[in-house]
């Protein structure tokens, strides 16, 4: 996800680190596997298996990079969260309102990129007990988690006004 030059709010919510550690646990496993295959093998299947666990390793690595925390980027152009590149935008016409609410795990059936019944999904953080709740004129319904929930909201509400002030061309 990148980051709009002309942002007004912008957080990076990182996974905790007992999340963060285990993600990054991958990486070493996946090279002291194919060093333990390298040592005890011999022939082209010794390189095949080598040269797949160091792939993984390598894959294991990038989503340990993306998946290390939410990000949430409040712009005049849009609003933008997730992680690395599992994200989305959405256009201030599409937007409704948001609302500060905590986090139920229950409802969602846990933390990550969540889906609930209802057009309801949630962008969590495990420990992260609040957020905002963006609705949109699809009648989706989204929870961001957030350490500052109370200004990602006031800045996803100056946007909308913004917005719709724009659509009725700046004036009542």
């Amino acid at each position: 996800m990148t980051t709009s030059p002309k942002s007004v709010y912008l957080e990076t919510v990182p996974n905790p680190w007992w999340l963060r550690a285990t993600i990054w646990l991958g990486p070493p496993a996946t090279v002291l596997g194919a060093i333990s295959v390298a040592r005890s093998e011999t022939g082209i299947s010794r390189v095949i298996e080598v040269t797949l666990l160091l792939t993984l390793g390598v894959c294991l690595a990038l989503l340990g990079t993306w998946l290390a925390a939410l990000r949430i980027d409040v712009s005049r152009a849009a609003l933008r969260y997730g992680w690395g590149p599992l994200g989305t935008a959405r256009r201030w016409s599409d937007v409704v309102d948001s609302e500060v609410e905590p986090y139920r795990w229950l409802t969602y059936g846990g933390w990550g990129l969540r889906f609930a019944t209802g057009k309801r999904r949630a962008y969590s953080v495990p420990g992260v007990r609040f957020g905002v709740a963006v609705r949109t004129t699809d009648g989706k319904r989204t929870h961001l988690a957030s350490r500052n929930p109370e200004a990602l909201c006031a800045a996803i509400r100056s946007m909308v006004e913004a917005a719709s002030d724009g659509a009725r061309g700046g004036h009542e």
